[in-house]
């Protein structure tokens, strides 16, 4: 197992691949300028912003993966606001849970009857606190 987000378990076996690709996380700070009298402003630290993390998901049937039912999954996730744990290699990704920002779906490989055998989804979550 390479972690988790909720219950969607990533792995890499002979039998299911459920990964991402290219995840990027982000981590900011707000800051205040106050203004001075023929002086530069002076910053005053206000504190951490939730970091933010992003990354996608490539879904095949022929990779032991239901892609609909996980596409539809997800996008539950997002839309119910469900706060999960972020677990990569035994370690939480960041100081808390995370929420699904959004998800955006690319059906790279739809059958005959409307099955969706490939899916590409594009994810952007966010830490809770």
């Amino acid at each position: 197992m390479i972690g988790y987000f909720g219950d969607i378990i990533f792995e890499t076996s002979d039998k299911r691949i459920c990964n991402f690709n290219n995840m990027k996380q982000a981590a900011s700070a707000t800051y205040s300028d106050h203004k001075r009298y023929r002086k530069k402003p002076e910053r005053e630290f206000e504190g951490p912003n939730n970091q933010t993390v992003s990354f996608e998901m490539k879904l095949k049937a022929g990779h032991g993966v239901r892609p609909l039912t996980m596409k539809n999954k997800i996008i539950r996730y997002c839309e119910n606001g469900k706060v999960c744990p972020f677990v990569l290699g035994g370690k939480k990704v960041g100081d808390g849970n995370w929420t699904i920002d959004s998800v955006d779906a690319s059906f790279d490989e739809v059958w005959n009857r409307g099955e969706l055998v490939s899916v590409t989804l594009s994810i952007t979550a966010a830490e809770y606190h």
